[in-house]
């Protein structure tokens, strides 16, 4: 079997017995193209190649200064790659097993001021469908702390108006209830009563519609709420993932803890939400520093 058979029935695999998302497996399938092409220039078996080999081809990713997030990720691809390998006997040893990744600084996630935020929803003309539909949106984003992924994969039986809970899949297609504050329950119910029904030119599952009719895809969302901060000049570079930092964040500065946070944001570990613990800390220093007579 050639090397390009073996990375499909991995790909295939990772669908179908490990239940990886789409964007998983879109990015191994991308890592392991580019990996099979070095191999083919090179006139190296990938097969049964030396850990020596497989240096070679990491240091000419850094040659070609690549950053060091996507060398460590390219790295975790080769690991489960061969792992793979070793478990269908294809091989004996992996060679990736001793690879280590680079040392990747550790970067704060940002988050809104409760002015930025103000200032994106007010920008809204909540007049028009598109402006209704919007307003909805960012308000269910920064309600629940979704992925961009969430929102666009989002039908609209996954909201139970009843109760006040949104259904949301992540990562590895695992599932989880978000509630609902009332403000954004209700301006999803009058997207839902109002709007929606003046969107949807054919039956289409999403709940969130472009003014087409289609399904609004992730990139739609990224843009949407990108226009809203130009609109409102908020002056930090604000994303839907903008919104589930600044979800993450306020929850902690409000006393929630960090295990309840983590299971609101879908994280399979607490060493992922941790990050946000940081953050809280540096604005109660912040703010500490600006209250106290001597500080």
């Amino acid at each position: 079997m050639k090397i390009d058979e073996r990375i499909s029935a991995f790909i295939t695999e990772l669908h179908d017995v490990r239940g990886l998302s789409a964007n998983t497996r879109q990015a191994y399938a991308s890592d392991l193209a580019a990996y099979a092409d070095w191999g083919e220039r090179n006139d190296v078996d990938l097969i049964t190649i030396s850990y020596r080999s497989l240096r070679g081809y990491l240091a000419e990713l850094d040659a070609a200064r690549y950053a060091r997030t996507t060398i460590a990720r390219k790295m975790a691809c080769l690991r489960a790659f061969y792992a793979w390998l070793v478990d269908k006997e294809v091989i004996a040893t992996s060679p990736a097993e001793l690879l280590r990744s680079p040392k990747l600084g550790r970067r704060l996630p940002k988050a809104l001021a409760t002015d930025e935020l103000q200032q994106l929803l007010e920008g809204i003309d909540e007049s028009t469908a598109a402006g209704a539909r919007d307003s909805a949106l960012i308000e269910l984003l920064y309600a629940t702390g979704a992925r961009v992924s969430e929102v666009a994969g989002l039908k609209e039986s996954d909201i139970d108006f009843d109760s006040g809970r949104v259904l949301l899949r992540g990562k590895g297609d695992k599932e989880r209830s978000v509630p609902l504050h009332p403000l954004a329950l209700a301006k999803l119910t009058d997207y839902r009563d109002q709007v929606r029904p003046q969107l949807a030119r054919t039956a289409v599952p999403a709940f969130f519609l472009s003014t087409r009719g289609n399904a609004l895809s992730a990139d739609g969302i990224r843009w949407i709420v990108a226009r809203y901060a130009k609109l409102a000049e908020v002056t930090t570079r604000i994303s839907p993932h903008s919104l589930r930092h600044s979800f993450a964040t306020d929850l902690l500065n409000e006393g929630l803890d960090l295990r309840s946070v983590q299971e609101l944001l879908g994280h399979a570990n607490l060493s992922t939400t941790q990050i946000y613990t940081h953050l809280s800390t540096r604005r109660l220093r912040e703010a500490y520093r600006q209250a106290h007579p001597r500080a």
